[in-house]
């Protein structure tokens, strides 16, 4: 599980390092591929502290406050990695294929390219 936490993309990531691994999934699962706002201050009632629970929600709310975030969808992580390495197109023609953020698909091309400098990007 603790590579996992480490490897979620986005928020799902966040929630998993702060320990609310379940929260992460509970919040993929429902609303995962969609844009949601996250509570500047979380409170009993709104969906987002419905859905995963207080302390969850303010875990968000320390790092997002009030903005709109991208939900990752479900695939696995390391199928998803796999995916996006193989993928063409832009980061956004490859995030909306594969139902991640442009910033997971950056930060996977950027993971390879430390690894190996002359990898080709996916920006070429």
């Amino acid at each position: 599980m603790t590579e996992e936490r480490v490897h979620l993309p986005g928020i799902l990531g966040d929630l998993a390092r702060a320990g609310h691994v379940d929260a992460a999934w509970k919040l993929v699962q429902a609303w995962g591929g969609t844009k949601r706002k996250v509570p500047a201050n979380p409170r009993l009632g709104q969906p987002l502290v419905e859905l995963i629970g207080l302390e969850a929600a303010q875990v968000l709310a320390a790092i997002y406050p009030g903005e709109q975030v991208d939900v990752p969808n479900a695939k696995s992580t390391k199928a998803l990695k796999q995916h996006i390495l193989r993928a063409t197109g832009t980061t956004r023609q490859i995030a909306m294929e594969l139902g991640c953020t442009e910033r997971h698909v950056r930060k996977v091309n950027a993971e390879v390219r430390a690894v190996d400098p002359k990898a080709p990007s996916l920006f070429d």
